[in-house]
């Protein structure tokens, strides 16, 4: 846990996120040194979700947005077109 990765001007930490007990898979998403998204992989039986990402919470332009994604990359490109562009 705590690895950073970089894609499309975002980077990620990986962490241990406590929406349930023993936690959840999560990543901590960063623009420009800046929080901006929390997203989950779903570890529940119910509705089909399992392995699926969640969109936990969001600061700046996501802030109360809450999403599903089938995948990983979906949820980062939409984190990415949704947070605010980078500086010249």
């Amino acid at each position: 846990m705590g690895q950073t990765k970089t894609v499309s001007g975002l980077s990620f930490s990986e962490a241990r996120i406590g929406t349930v007990e023993g936690g959840e898979y999560g990543l901590l998403v960063w623009k420009c040194d800046q929080l901006v998204a929390v997203l989950t992989q779903i570890d529940e039986e119910a509705y089909s979700t399992k392995g699926k990402w969640f969109l936990e919470t969001g600061f700046g332009l996501l802030s109360g947005q809450h999403k599903n994604f089938d995948t990983i990359e979906e949820a980062i490109r939409w984190v990415g077109r949704h947070t605010f562009p980078e500086s010249a």
